[in-house]
């Protein structure tokens, strides 16, 4: 049920409240991402050594970048999920903490790669981060549909149908690329671990054919 009792500015306040608390969650989480980066030190220090010592942090960095966009990512959904809310109820700031923990354990998992990252035939460091991956993008969806449902009368107009399962597909993308980084990784760690690179790319050109269509119908 909508929060009652508060003024119109009151209630705006709040959910500045549950905006601010989550864009420093987010602003953590990506700081914390850079902390596991360590300069190298070398005793008699080289070119060539510093470069070898460099390479060797080359999966480390990759990890940050993905991650760094990941966590990104999901800040920029949940700003436009936020963006159609004008009341919030008790259940909408504990499913919001959720998805705040899910996001917040990324920098952990992420640490976990990066640490074991030379040794790619581990298999449970990348796992551990995929479902981490998996969680947060299963809140960010129970986030959406809650948000979404006229029933709970959170919203400054009512989304159309296509709107909400565009949100859904778009939240789909990340943890359907990232389960198949898993199992190519078994066979080829490598490629396996590259494949989350191609995200950006289906969320831009993959889905823009379902995004027009579901634009075109809104605008109706």
């Amino acid at each position: 049920m909508a929060q009652v009792g508060h003024s119109a500015n009151k209630a705006l306040f709040q959910l500045d409240r549950i905006s601010f608390f989550t864009d420093g969650c987010f602003a953590i989480a990506i700081t914390l991402l850079v902390i596991e980066f360590k300069v190298p030190v070398i005793e008699h220090p080289t070119d060539h050594l510093l470069w070898d010592a460099l390479k060797e942090m080359s999966w480390k960095l990759l990890g940050f970048i993905i991650s760094f966009c990941i966590v990104g990512y999901y800040w920029s959904v949940h700003h436009r999920i936020f963006g159609y809310i004008e009341k919030y109820t008790s259940r909408l700031i504990w499913l919001n903490l959720l998805f705040l923990f899910s996001v917040v354990l990324l920098p952990f998992t992420s640490g976990l790669i990066g640490e074991y990252a030379s040794d790619t035939h581990l298999m449970i460091p990348y796992g551990v981060y995929v479902i981490n991956i998996c969680l947060t993008a299963i809140m960010n969806a129970v986030l959406w549909f809650y948000v979404s449902n006229p029933k709970h009368d959170l919203l400054t107009h009512q989304i159309s149908k296509e709107r909400i399962l565009l949100g859904f597909y778009f939240t789909l993308v990340v943890p359907i690329i990232f389960i198949l980084s898993l199992l190519v990784t078994y066979y080829n760690p490598t490629i396996g671990r590259l494949i989350p690179l191609t995200i950006p790319f289906l969320l831009k050109y993959g889905l823009n054919g379902i995004a027009s269509r579901a634009i075109a119908k809104e605008k109706k």
